[in-house]
């Protein structure tokens, strides 16, 4: 934050916290959370998670969607999550976990966090 938009603050507080955990054929839709920063990391992923029979291999990753496909802008920037990756975004960034086809299971941790508004407010300094 400090490099961003030059402030920083102590006031950080843990909205909620949860644990997802997803198996064959299983997805979450396109989504956004509350508070102002959101996360998830990953604790188990499948074997050969994203494999597919398609050209495109989107099976069981992440997509962040953020505006419309621009010239030199796709608005869609797709993860294929690995154990330990930890990926912090701003809660308004939509989403969404493709379903994948092989079997096990892909655990993950997900939460929102609330700053203080003095410093999440971009719009009044």
């Amino acid at each position: 934050m400090k490099s961003t938009i030059n402030k920083s603050t102590n006031k950080i507080n843990i909205k909620n916290f949860w644990v997802v955990r997803q198996f064959k054929n299983e997805y979450n839709p396109v989504h956004y959370h509350d508070g102002n920063i959101s996360g998830v990391g990953y604790l188990k992923i499948p074997k050969n998670l994203n494999f597919s029979k398609k050209k495109k291999k989107t099976n069981g990753t992440i997509d962040f969607i953020n505006g419309s496909r621009m010239f030199l802008n796709k608005s869609i920037y797709n993860h294929v999550p690995k154990v330990g990756d930890l990926i912090l975004f701003p809660n308004y960034l939509m989403h969404t976990a493709y379903p994948f086809v092989v079997d096990g299971e892909r655990r993950s941790f997900s939460f929102n966090i609330e700053l203080d508004k003095k410093v999440a407010d971009v719009f009044h300094d």
